[in-house]
């Protein structure tokens, strides 16, 4: 990533838990992007964007309702960036200090689907004598809720942003409100995880 956007605030987007009942399966997938050109070593501070926290923004029904599943998880997301931050040894900046960093997170929920063709996984001109597939037929459609939970660091000073972190999953509707917080903690760990050493 040669240059990250310029105004995009500090974000941590934890979509995939933030569907009211729904929780992350075990696919979750993770990776992360940085600013080659800044020097991370020295950082010790960072603060919650000025323009709040975070976000929460849905796209799969008529009836969704991001304002509440902000109010229901952004507690459980506000603790859980504080510590794993605080493993990573950056602390929250106490007034009048000015932190080095700023965070603000994004929840996002969408919908998305796989699908599985006749022949797909089978070269285009196949040499074993055996007879060819009818290509294209759609054999299996799987439509399903798919979160993702991205965490953008800007510095305070420039108000660029400096680093990425990203976590997508599948979402699955069946799990009891301790479970959800719980993956959802989790995929914050593994996001921040990535945040480069500054030390």
């Amino acid at each position: 990533m040669d240059r990250l956007c310029s105004r995009v605030p500090v974000v941590l987007v934890v979509a995939a838990m933030l569907a009211a009942p729904v929780a992350l399966s075990a696919g979750l997938k993770v990776r992360a992007e940085q600013d080659k050109a800044f020097d991370f070593r020295g950082l010790t501070t960072w603060a919650w964007h000025p323009d709040g926290a975070g976000d929460v923004r849905m796209a799969v029904t008529a009836d969704d309702n991001p304002a509440a599943m902000k109010e229901r998880f952004e507690p459980v997301i506000l603790e859980a960036v504080q510590k794993e931050m605080a493993g990573r040894g950056l602390t929250i900046a106490d007034a009048p200090a000015a932190p080095q960093l700023y965070v603000n997170y994004y929840v996002l929920i969408s919908t998305n689907q796989s699908r599985q063709t006749m022949g797909q996984f089978l070269p285009t001109v196949p040499e074993w004598g055996i007879p060819p597939f009818s290509y294209g037929a759609t054999q299996s459609l799987k439509v399903f809720e798919e979160g993702s939970l991205v965490l953008d660091v800007t510095s305070a000073k420039t108000r660029l942003l400096i680093w990425r972190g990203m976590a997508v999953a599948e979402l699955q509707r069946k799990s009891a409100p301790q479970d959800r917080d719980t993956r959802l903690r989790a995929a914050i760990a593994e996001v921040v995880k990535k945040f480069p050493k500054t030390s």
